[in-house]
């Protein structure tokens, strides 16, 4: 303690507040400006930049390890709403999708198929987009393979950059068409489409939502341990 020109003391606690400008600290005021961000965050992700891109997931995070080489766990990704007509990928026009032919290379991994009459090489220029995949409802983030236009309207075929297998053959080679047989998705409907990247990943901010998913067991939402990951714990790819 010190004493002061008026005859007060100071404790060192007192000092310590001054030092560090916690002087007038309100236990309230804090409270109240976190509530008030907190509310301006969700305003701003749930309302104003759904409203800007076009889509009800205007943020996603990266929670596997299927993109490795283009994209990391953790990553965040800005998603934009779109329609499959203005997705960048190859076009293939069948009247009635019955699926493809898969051509693998030595390695195992899809690099061709063939759709109709058409064949369709593996790019990996084509847009990357974020689907729901049914019917496990999953948001999955993988590239487009191949557009196909149908007398039904469109439907994508997609694959993760690092996977072998594109998203809607099974392990045996059979096509997902409209019931799944052990693929990772059916072919992607304008519905099932949330929105496809449109600027680079932001790194690392995603693992806040994947630490809380973990601290859940995986039970509200995908952590670092899931099926893109084989269910082990990966903080990175």
């Amino acid at each position: 303690m010190e004493n002061q020109p008026n005859g007060r003391k100071t404790s060192l606690m007192s000092r310590v507040k001054k030092l560090f400008g916690y002087e007038n600290f309100s236990a309230n005021q804090e409270i109240k400006d976190w509530a008030i961000s907190f509310i301006v965050a969700a305003v701003v992700y749930f309302i104003i930049l759904p409203a800007i891109l076009g889509t009800s997931s205007p943020g996603v995070v990266v929670a596997s390890c299927s993109e490795k080489g283009y994209l990391n766990i953790g990553d965040i990704l800005v998603v934009q709403g779109t329609s499959i007509q203005n997705i960048n990928a190859p076009e293939v026009v069948v009247d009635n999708y019955q699926g493809f032919t898969p051509i693998l290379d030595k390695n195992g991994e899809v690099t061709e198929i063939i759709v109709g009459d058409k064949q369709v090489s593996l790019n990996r220029s084509n847009d990357i987009i974020v689907y729901s995949a049914y019917p496990s409802g999953v948001q999955i983030i993988h590239r487009v393979f191949v557009k196909i236009k149908t007398s039904d309207g469109y439907l994508l075929l997609t694959k993760g950059d690092a996977n072998n297998l594109l998203d809607q053959m099974t392990q045996t080679g059979e096509s997902c068409i409209d019931e799944n047989i052990g693929c990772i998705s059916t072919p992607i409907t304008q519905r099932m489409l949330i929105g496809k990247k449109v600027l680079i990943p932001v790194p690392l901010l995603g693992h806040v939502k994947l630490f809380f998913c973990d601290l859940t067991l995986g039970k509200l939402c995908d952590g670092h341990s899931n099926l893109g990951t084989n269910y082990q714990y990966s903080l990175s790819c």
